[in-house]
């Protein structure tokens, strides 16, 4: 008390110490692995202009983020311009410009899912039809609840979700082809990475007098036949 009011009589202002900075959140939240710069939001409390970022890589490095690779300071949040081209944990301290420094923060950088690819369609080549024929698709990276897109020769997509089978190498899906020329095929996994596009050549209508097909998990069996 008696400091204080010495204090008041001499004209002086009392201003407690400061508190050392602290992260309590990064968005995005799980950034992704990538060799181009990236902006990171850095959310937490005790932040100052002038502060610099302390960054532990995966693999020990340590750099020191400041100058205009930071901006937008607030007392609660920054941003940061970084780099992150290793997978793994990454470590955030904050450094302010008093030389206060934050606990570390985890950040984890994963790699992004492969894409699928489709290296071969079996068959080829295919007849005009209504009713839904066998394709296979051989290529690698296909994850379960994978999604086929087909692309008419109009340029029309339809999207089929039921599989015969999808496997990590090979999915089997009965496809409707309805018109005559070029149609393309494309996988998309659960996670959106999609597929390079492979071609598949329809031709007129059936030739075979005779054609039985059945489906399993697709719950259809049919018969296409001029004969008994």
């Amino acid at each position: 008390m008696r400091t204080t009011i010495v204090a008041a009589l001499l004209g002086l202002v009392v201003i407690g110490a400061a508190a050392d900075p602290s992260i309590t959140g990064v968005t995005p939240q799980a950034p992704p692995l990538s060799v181009k710069p990236q902006v990171l939001t850095v959310i937490g409390e005790g932040f100052r202009s002038g502060l610099a970022l302390e960054v532990t890589t995966p693999g020990g490095a340590v750099q020191t983020i400041s100058g205009p690779a930071i901006s937008a300071v607030r007392a609660t949040s920054f941003q940061v311009s970084l780099t992150l081209d290793a997978p793994g944990r990454y470590s955030l301290v904050v450094i302010n410009d008093d030389g206060k420094k934050s606990s570390a923060y985890p950040v984890e950088v994963k790699q992004s899912a492969r894409a699928p690819a489709i290296d071969r369609v079996t068959p080829q080549e295919l007849s005009k039809s209504h009713d839904p024929q066998i394709v296979t698709l051989t290529g690698r990276d296909f994850s379960p609840g994978l999604k086929v897109s087909l692309t008419d020769p109009t340029g029309t997509v339809s999207v089929v979700t039921a599989l015969e089978k999808a496997e990590a190498q090979t999915v089997v899906v009965g496809l409707v082809f309805e018109q005559t020329g070029i149609y393309s095929v494309m996988v998309t996994n659960p996670s959106g990475e999609s597929s390079n596009s492979v071609s598949v050549t329809i031709n007129g209508s059936m030739s075979a007098s005779y054609l039985l097909f059945r489906g399993s998990s697709l719950g259809f069996a049919y018969l296409n036949s001029t004969g008994p």
